[in-house]
């Protein structure tokens, strides 16, 4: 764990205007015939958040569950518009992204407990939490909260098959579904991201409480001293 300490940090402004704005805006802005028109809109837009997937493992040399499935939910998303495939299509993978981590999360429950400690060792100082209350105890309260976490994925599959549902009318190849591609790019953030962040910081409050708990220790003995 020590060594995630190393780890930049991600820049979550840069990444919200690259994998969200500035898609969104080439999307709906861009993509008519007097611009780039639908074949290159969408290349051009889905280029932002592929080459920062890319530039963001090779600074960080990070790279989590979480980072794989949304680098392949770009490229399929590009792929399912160049190949026109249909609408359908589309709607099937916005709402299946969110339940293949879950399905992840359920099989590989070893990987995705050990995810969440490495994650988590960042801001806790689990180790004076296992000198406390032992490992065992410690990888219980972990194992819960990949548990419950499992929640915030089954609210983003629903939210992404609704939003998706309601906004892609038209078919892939054509100026209104890019329009419409960017819609739902954009409205992401404040429909699915937002929702599923609230679940999971009350999750992580109930995490922390029980920790408090068991350890007798307050939040701010909890947390890792910078």
């Amino acid at each position: 764990m020590k060594n995630k300490k190393n780890v930049k940090s991600e820049n979550q402004l840069l990444n919200i205007l690259l994998n969200v704005v500035i898609p969104s805006f080439i999307l709906i802005k861009f993509s008519t015939e007097n611009y780039l028109g639908p074949f290159y809109g969408i290349i051009v837009a889905l280029s932002f958040p592929i080459v920062y997937g890319i530039y963001d493992f090779i600074v960080r040399r990070d790279v989590n569950i979480i980072s794989i499935f949304g680098f392949i939910s770009v490229l399929l998303t590009g792929s399912i518009s160049l190949f026109e495939l249909s609408k359908t299509v589309l709607i099937i993978k916005e709402t299946s992204i969110p339940l293949l981590i879950l399905i992840f999360m359920i099989i590989f429950k070893d990987k995705a407990n050990k995810f969440l400690k490495n994650l988590f060792g960042e801001a806790f100082d689990f180790e004076k939490i296992k000198n406390k209350i032992g490992e065992k105890k410690l990888d219980k309260n972990i194992s819960n909260l990949s548990k419950l976490l499992k929640y915030p994925f089954l609210v983003s599959a629903f939210l992404n098959f609704l939003l998706a549902f309601i906004l892609i009318q038209s078919e892939p190849g054509t100026v209104e579904y890019n329009l419409q591609i960017g819609k739902m790019t954009a409205l992401s953030f404040p429909v699915i991201a937002l929702p599923s962040m609230i679940v999971m910081m009350f999750i992580m409050f109930k995490f922390v409480k029980n920790i408090e708990k068991d350890t007798g220790f307050t939040f701010e003995e909890l947390i890792v001293k910078k």
